[in-house]
């Protein structure tokens, strides 16, 4: 194959690569039309009432927040429980003998 017949073969892959991502390109558009088409229409948010009333602990903002969150995506739930997770030492001090015994030395038998 001479260099103009590889150049002509070229230019063909080029066109026809330009023509194939253009027909996926215009059927990826025809599927998102179509699903957002027969998608549901969203409802009207439910009203929710809150508190106007500012407050004077940021961690009371923060509880708010929190339970703002867990009623938008669960919906209507009770919190049981809010506070900082207990730091039990046996976890820490396992994870430290564990990484100190690592760089021990070992003793062969001989």
């Amino acid at each position: 194959m001479d260099f103009g017949g590889s150049i002509q073969t070229s230019l063909f892959a080029y066109g026809l690569m330009a023509v194939v991502s253009l027909l996926a390109a215009v059927m990826v558009q025809g599927i998102v039309v179509v699903l957002q088409r027969t998608q549901k229409k969203p409802q009207a948010p439910t009203s929710v009432s809150i508190s106007v009333a500012p407050s004077a602990n940021e961690t009371e903002a923060h509880v708010a927040a929190g339970a703002a969150a867990v009623y938008a995506v669960l919906g209507a739930h009770r919190l049981v429980h809010i506070g900082d997770a207990s730091r039990a030492p046996g976890w820490a001090a396992y994870g430290r003998s564990v990484h100190h015994t690592s760089h021990a030395p070992r003793r062969s038998g001989r």
